[in-house]
């Protein structure tokens, strides 16, 4: 190592006026001013030079090297501080003698013959709890010693290389020199071609004309009213709604049709799911500890806010101030825009705190901004203008607000009393505290002179920031988003990252007009209304080998993009098809995974972020852990298999045939098939088709061996209970309502029935023991019984209830659950044909918040061998028609293939 002379400015702060310092590696001496100087420095020099010109390493020491220390160092540490892996966490490489020297961040990785003093072994010694390395866990203590005897035999390193300059850093980029940070324009005219709807048009058949590639001509009437119903409402036209589309001879017979789905409720809660995904909606917290209560309360009230903005159009500006300050804008809830705050509640509950913080940073920035800004949680961004100082500015922003459980809105936040700045967490851990850093607006969008935020907690600040008129971001984000919902791809692919690796869209212009646009009214409405009034909108999907051989991924909009309806449209549509939609708006979340079939749209199913059941994931349903930038299409055998054996499935196609067959004029095979073309497709069949389906239905079902339906073997209901708690009298529950059983249309019931009721894994019993809840199934055979399963009280409030198993005559489980969630099992009995396995809950002395969890596994081995098994979560449903567990018919079957079709599952 070079020998180094300088004058330490230590020396002048701790030391006499008449005195400085001399250094080396690090280490200062105090020097007198006196007439020995001379003498002194000479010394100290031919120190410094003798120190300069260590011995070459030794063949020994650079064995030991190579056999003890390059091993360790390969194992432990290039994964994250190599050249080879592209990591230097902290700064550090250590792959090279000269990098393991220049250090990092911290400063040299270690000093020759000084291990004691070496930030190497401070960090894997773990004596440091700001400094532990690496971080998977302690080396042994073998491997710590091998390190320290190497560092102090001067640390021999044959390793050649030199150091790695660093890169440029994206924070030292201009951000007005990447597009996406430049405010959107109106784009300038262009000469229109043809009969162009709009400007958009122009730069379309523009761009398309550059490159040699010609366009699609306009859709068939037919195509274009089916999309605007999909696109618009998720719902499928009837025969009547496309006839009277097709038939009219008025020029403004589009626009009307356009009009009217846009003033009709179905466009809000279209629009509303699509703004789910954005907010990662769920009902439930995901994983809890202690049997905590999962239900997040008032999840409901978010998602009706959420179509109730889209249904009135209220300005996306004013969207997103009462997302993120809803507490100041309507501190009483007047107005119900308190529950706006769900976009930041209603994420999951991490155990900590922190991880809470960026899950509500990441739904801003990446929601409404297009920005990564929790990538910069441990670290400077990579590749975009964010900071880690960024990211600790935001979370104080969010360290200063507190949710308020017993407020206006059980969603609302509210600022802290006294809200402070955050530390720099550095390389994100806890307790490597690094600068306060502010409270304050992303670096890159900053006005020159900003201030820090101020105003309570800063996200009223924040929110006018994110909404300002010179914010680049905000417009463009939305307006990609609602042209990807619409046209079926969006301008630029990555919706939720417009940071610095991404590429402006193939026609800027569209993109830039349309912000521009939506930036001076901030109506989405007006915005949908622009969109599908462009021809770009109308092309038709089909395609010819020179359009695919030119534009290939359609980025030059030269066609419409060929479409599969997503989970929602499609479960939807089945429920229109079959008569069986329940267009009632708003209320509790429902179930819509039973045995039977819940009427309900499918933006009110009950969402569960713990266990999402598997049908949503089957369809690429959007997860409600993180916000979700679009929604991926795969295609599975699930999907399928789904469509050809369920029995929701099955009895939607029933009853299909049932009201093709009841509205038909006449019951012979040729009328009914055309009648249940067009309910399912809204259009005759072909001339084969037709064919084909008369010959089917002619055809004589044959003959299947009868099964028992799991269903048919539960019953719920409430009963008087012993001191046993042993079941009296049990009399059945008569109203299915949002996926449970209630005692009475009117819930809670005004008797001491009260809140009794029993949904698929969850139940509530009424007042007293004479109104236990009870769940029972009957055995089917005689044999021996297995059961297991999960109980468990999650309220933190109340006196729990007493749960109690019945196997025939003998009790063979009995429990208090309170503030509890256990399992239980196996347990065993013996059981007669004909007996029940009642699952019992009733109140302890209190029966307030005496919700309950339970879930139960059922195996009956009979005497003659065979096996039945039941599961009270899998086999739970509401009240079904016998006739629905016979075979479907013809017709029935015949609903079902058109159901399963790809032109029923398709938009184009």
């Amino acid at each position: 190592m070079p020998a180094m002379f300088f004058l330490s400015s230590n020396a002048f702060r701790r030391r006499k006026p008449k005195t400085f310092g001399l250094g080396w590696g690090g280490y200062c001496y105090p020097v007198a001013k006196t007439k020995n100087f001379g003498w002194l420095l000479f010394a100290f020099i031919i120190a410094l030079s003798t120190q300069a010109t260590a011995a070459e390493p030794t063949k020994d020491q650079l064995d030991f090297f190579e056999s003890k220390i390059r091993p360790l160092l390969i194992d432990h540490c290039y994964e994250c501080h190599s050249q080879e892996t592209g990591e230097s966490e902290g700064g550090l490489l250590i792959d090279s003698a000269a990098a393991i020297l220049k250090g990092g961040g911290m400063g040299p990785a270690l000093l020759p013959g000084r291990p004691e003093k070496s930030l190497l072994i401070r960090a894997v010694d773990y004596r440091d709890n700001k400094l532990q390395m690496p971080p998977t866990g302690k080396l042994p203590d073998e491997s710590i010693s091998l390190l320290s005897q190497w560092i102090k035999m001067g640390a021999p390193d044959p390793r050649k290389g030199s150091i790695v300059e660093k890169p440029a850093s994206p924070l030292d980029r201009d951000p007005k020199t990447h597009w996406a940070f430049v405010a959107p324009r109106f784009a300038k005219q262009v000469p229109r071609v043809g009969k162009a709807s709009d400007l958009l048009d122009a730069f379309a058949v523009q761009a398309a004309k550059k490159k040699g590639v010609q366009t699609a001509p306009q859709a068939s009437a037919e195509t274009l009213v089916r999309r605007l119903y999909f696109d618009l409402t998720g719902l499928p036209p009837t025969i009547d709604q496309i006839r009277s589309f097709t038939s009219s001879d008025r020029p403004d017979a589009y626009a009307r049709l356009v009009d009217r789905l846009l003033a009709s409720p179905d466009f809000a809660e279209r629009f509303g799911r699509h703004w789910l995904d954005v907010a990662r909606y769920a009902d439930t917290v995901g994983y809890a500890l202690g049997g905590k209560e999962r239900r997040i309360k008032g999840s409901d009230r978010f998602r009706d806010w959420v179509i109730r903005a889209f249904a009135t159009d209220m300005p996306y500006d004013q969207m997103i101030m009462n997302q993120l300050a809803g507490d100041r804008i309507d501190a009483a809830n007047k107005h119900g825009n308190l529950d706006a705050m769900g976009f930041l509640t209603i994420g999951r509950r991490f155990l900590n705190g922190l991880d809470t913080i960026d899950d509500r940073i990441d739904v801003i920035t990446r929601g409404l901004l297009g920005m990564t800004v929790a990538c910069a949680r441990c670290h400077d961004h990579k590749f975009d203008p964010i900071p880690t100082a960024d990211y600790y500015s935001l979370a104080g922003v969010f360290h200063s607000s507190a949710e308020k459980k017993d407020g206006a809105s059980p969603l609302m936040m509210v600022d802290k009393a006294k809200p402070s700045n955050t530390h720099v967490l550095v390389r994100g851990q806890q307790g490597n505290r690094g600068p306060v850093v502010k409270r304050q607006f992303l670096t890159s969008l900053q006005r020159a002179g900003e201030p820090q935020f101020s105003d309570g907690s800063g996200r009223l600040e924040l929110a006018k920031r994110i909404v300002a008129d010179d914010n680049p971001l905000t417009a463009r984000i939305m307006v990609n988003r609602v042209w990807g919902h619409l046209i079926g791809k969006p301008l630029v692919d990555s919706p939720s990252d417009f940071g610095f690796r991404t590429q402006p869209p193939a026609i800027a212009e569209i993109l830039d007009d349309l912000a521009a646009d939506f930036a001076t009214h901030w109506s989405v409405k007006r915005l949908v209304r622009r969109i599908v009034m462009t021809d770009i909108y109308r092309q038709s999907s089909q395609t010819t080998q020179e359009m695919v051989d030119l534009d290939p991924n359609n980025e030059l909009l030269t066609r419409a993009n060929r479409r599969r309806r997503d989970f929602e449209s499609l479960r939807d549509s089945i429920l229109v098809t079959s008569s069986f939609l329940n267009r009632r708006m708003g209320g509790e979340p429902v179930e819509i995974t039973l045995g039977s079939p819940s009427p309900r749209r499918s933006i009110y199913a009950m969402v569960n972020r713990q266990n999402l059941p598997s049908l949503f994931r089957t369809f690429d349903f959007a997860s409600p852990d993180a916000h979700s930038p679009l929604r991926y299409f795969t295609t599975v055998p699930q999907q399928a298999l789904f469509l050809l054996n369920d029995q929701q499935i099955t009895e939607l196609s029933r009853r299909t045939a049932q009201h093709v067959r009841r509205s038909s004029v006449s019951k012979d095979a040729k009328t009914l098939s055309r009648e249940l073309f067009t309910q399912a497709l809204g259009r005759l069949p072909s001339l084969s088709e037709e064919s084909i389906s008369v010959a089917y239905l002619n055809q004589k079902v044959g003959q299947t061996v009868a099964t028992t339906d799991p269903r048919s073997l539960w019953s719920y209901g409430t009963s008087a209970v012993d001191d046993r708690f042993r079941v009296k009298k049990f009399i059945p529950l008569t109203v299915f309502a949002d996926g449970s059983w209630h005692a009475a249309k009117e819930f809670p019931a005004k008797s001491s029935l009260a809140y009794a009721s029993l949904g698929k894994e969850n139940g509530h019993p009424g007042r007293g023991n004479e109104n236990s809840v009870v769940r029972r199934w009957q055995a089917p055979a005689s044999g021996k019984v297995r059961v297991i399963g999960m109980v468990g009280h999650r309220g933190d409030k109340g006196d729990g209830i007493h749960a109690a198993i019945w196997s025939g005559k003998h009790r063979i489980f009995a429990s208090k659950q309170q503030k509890t969630n256990r399992p239980y099992g196996p347990l065993q009995s013996t059981i007669k044909k004909g007996e029940y396995l009642e699952f019992v809950a009733s109140p302890q002395e209190n029966d307030s918040f005496d919700s309950f969890f339970w879930r139960a596994q059922i195996k009956l081995t009979a005497d003659d061998g065979r096996v039945f098994e039941a599961d009270s979560v899998k086999d739970f449903s509401g009240p079904f028609d016998p006739e629905s567990t016979k075979p479907l018919d013809r017709l029935a079957q015949l609903a079902q293939a058109l159901l399963m079709s790809n032109e029923f599952a398709f938009v184009d």
